[in-house]
């Protein structure tokens, strides 16, 4: 009986570590908001570029 209490107990944290460990990490690989700002204008700006070079609008 204390076994099984020992090891529901374990599983029960080993869950729970596991989900907090995902909720802490949930933005880990997203980049700060101003480096996606400076992304989309070098995206605006590399459009621009391309179609003053073409002549035709981007798509």
């Amino acid at each position: 009986m204390i076994k099984a209490i020992v090891i529901i107990v374990l599983v029960v944290g080993a869950v729970v570590g596991g989900l907090l460990t995902l909720r802490n990490s949930g933005r880990a690989g997203m980049p700060d908001d101003e480096v996606l700002q400076r992304a989309a204008k070098r995206a605006r700006e590399q459009a621009a570029a391309e179609e003053k070079e073409d002549g035709t609008a981007p798509k």
